[in-house]
């Protein structure tokens, strides 16, 4: 199971596709655009991630080269895919691995610019314009407490005799002082007193610390940048239990940017004391990245250099195939592209024309062989058919008329000897006109006009049976052998009609038809006969042997004659298979 997930490209696409995603999400993560924070945790994870990834990557692709590398000392035409491979792999990571180091070195430099005298200026004055800010404002709201402190001091006796005028007057001490919020408090951090503008339900008491130091005579100020006030606290000396406590809001848009440059100023320094971490975990991510790209191009050009070698490989395969002799061997090209389907194509045709020519030479010397045995065989039959024939009539002059009894079985017995020999004959003459068949004399003759002359020796006498010519051909005067083709239609006609009458003779109601449809295309004219008969009885290529025949009286020479005739002529015979009759599709070159 596990090899069978190793050998595929599943495990492959699925490594390249989160090589590629976790890729872009560190670099994301690593700019701060991510929606994971980037800090030294996530970013080693995401390290450790990418490394698993690739690592599993370049195995497969490893792997993947190695198979092809000793399956092309096996088959061939692979070697020159895995040359096409190294190839690919050295053009798209060269150009990469320069990238790369020079993307490093810019880093570097960039690194070095980010921390030299002018930038740390930069972050040290923005830093101290921050502090004397802060300073500054404590310094002010100290001054404007104490001098409140004072002046409360001062006419403190107001509070215990007309609460009404010192509410005016504390309310006036803070409005003159820019004080949005003033109290007076316990040492227990007990609301006693506040101005007519402050709002009591949000009073929140200092802590008890900041109380027990302000008793100590101490002036406590404390900032809070979260809510953007600075509070201030400080003892009346007219009162051992009374704390006068304020609050001044500070502009929001001064507090962030108080805050900001805290923070870019604690992120500037942090970054500094570990630049040369983070230049090594940037070299890390990026080496990262551009790992996962060189491993991508990498398949990516082993699916290229499938892509081209395949043809190749299966045109090798091909030609292998016809070196040994296999001429049924076709190129498929569905899939290919335009330059190799016209290569597949012509490779296609070259192999026909070769099958064609051997075809015909084989054909040539079977004639060749046939003619032969032919001859030979027509000059032994007829050499006893003379004495033979001579002695029968002896025999017949002699004892014919001294025989009485059983003379008719006598004189029966000596015809059938008679047409046996004569028959035998016949056979001789046909083996003898076989062999001595002449070359075609080729003239330009009218095929369509043959093809009428030879129907209408049939249509009279056979009424049982239908001829129906169609002549869709565009060429009907072209050079053939007058006698021959004439022969060769007889022939096929004549068969025709002797399958029909076979078959009549089981169905006496049945309607012969022969149909004879001619086309032609630029090389040949093509002559269809088809009709309604009892078909082929036995394989049809069988039928064109000499002596092969199914007739009760057949030569076994007729279709032989017609195939030798058509091929003298550039032509074939050829049997194309029918449920009901039989069909011949003859072929004659025009050419």
């Amino acid at each position: 199971m596990i090899k069978k997930i190793l050998s595929s490209n599943l495990l492959l696409y699925i490594s390249t596709f989160l090589s590629i995603i976790f890729g872009i999400f560190t670099l994301y993560t690593f700019s701060g655009t991510s929606f994971i924070q980037l800090n030294e945790n996530n970013i080693q994870v995401l390290l450790i991630i990418n490394i698993s990834i690739i690592c599993v990557l370049l195995f497969l692709i490893i792997r993947k080269l190695i198979v092809f590398f000793y399956k092309s000392k096996v088959i061939s035409g692979l070697s020159t895919n895995l040359n096409f491979i190294k190839y690919f792999i050295f053009v798209t990571a060269v150009p990469s691995i320069f990238v790369a180091v020079f993307s490093l070195m810019l880093f570097n430099l960039g690194i070095e610019k980010w921390f030299d005298k002018k930038v740390n200026d930069v972050v040290n004055n923005s830093v101290e314009v921050a502090r004397n800010y802060l300073e500054e404002n404590q310094s002010s709201i100290k001054g404007e407490i104490l001098a409140m402190a004072n002046d409360l001091n001062r006419n403190f006796n107001l509070y215990s005799e007309n609460k009404q005028i010192f509410q005016n007057y504390f309310d006036q001490q803070s409005r003159f002082r820019k004080i949005e919020e003033s109290y007076l408090i316990n040492k227990d951090g007990l609301l006693l007193f506040s101005t007519s503008f402050s709002n009591k339900n949000n009073f929140i008491a200092p802590l008890k610390t900041f109380i027990d130091m302000a008793q100590n005579g101490q002036t406590i100020l404390i900032s809070d940048a979260n809510k953007n006030q600075t509070n201030a606290l400080v003892k009346l000396s007219s009162s051992e239990n009374i704390f006068l406590y304020t609050i001044r809001y500070v502009d929001p848009e001064t507090v962030n940017f108080l805050k900001n440059t805290g923070e870019a100023s604690t992120f500037y320094y942090k970054l500094k004391s570990n630049s040369l971490g983070l230049q090594i975990t940037f070299a890390a991510v990026y080496i990262v990245i551009v790992s996962s790209l060189i491993l991508l191009s990498s398949m990516y050009a082993i699916n290229i250099a499938n892509k081209i070698s395949r043809p190749i490989i299966k045109l090798i395969f091909a030609a292998k195939e016809v070196s040994v002799g296999n001429l049924e061997v076709k190129l498929k090209y569905e899939e290919e592209d335009d330059d190799f389907k016209k290569l597949y194509q012509t490779f296609n045709i070259m192999t026909q024309e070769i099958q064609a020519q051997k075809n015909k030479i084989v054909l040539s010397e079977r004639y060749q062989a046939w003619e032969m045995v032919a001859k030979k065989l027509a000059h032994e039959i007829k050499n006893p058919l003379t004495p033979i024939t001579l002695s029968l009539d002896r025999i017949k002059d002699r004892y014919s008329k001294q025989i009485n009894v059983d003379k008719a079985d006598f004189e029966n017995y000596l015809n059938i000897i008679s047409r046996q020999v004569e028959d035998i004959g016949k056979l001789a003459n046909e083996f003898s006109d076989f062999a001595r068949m002449p070359n075609p004399i080729k003239k330009s003759n009218n095929l369509k006009k043959l093809i009428e002359d030879s129907i209408s020796l049939y249509k009279l006498s056979e009424k049982k049976v239908i001829f129906n010519l169609v002549y869709s051909s565009t060429q009907d005067v072209f050079k053939f052998d007058l006698n021959q083709i004439s022969r060769v239609l007889i022939n096929i006609i004549k068969n025709s009609l002797e399958s029909i009458y076979e078959k009549q003779e089981l169905d006496k109601n049945l309607q012969g038809k022969i149909n004879i449809l001619i086309e032609n295309n630029n090389d040949f004219i093509y002559i269809i006969i088809e009709d309604n008969g009892v078909g082929f009885k036995t394989t049809p290529k069988d039928l064109i042997v000499p002596l092969s025949t199914t007739k009760q009286r057949g030569s076994g020479l007729g279709l032989s004659i017609v195939s030798k005739i058509l091929h003298e002529h550039g032509g074939d015979l050829n049997f194309i298979e029918k449920s009901n009759g039989a069909k011949i599709k003859l072929s004659i070159k025009i050419n």
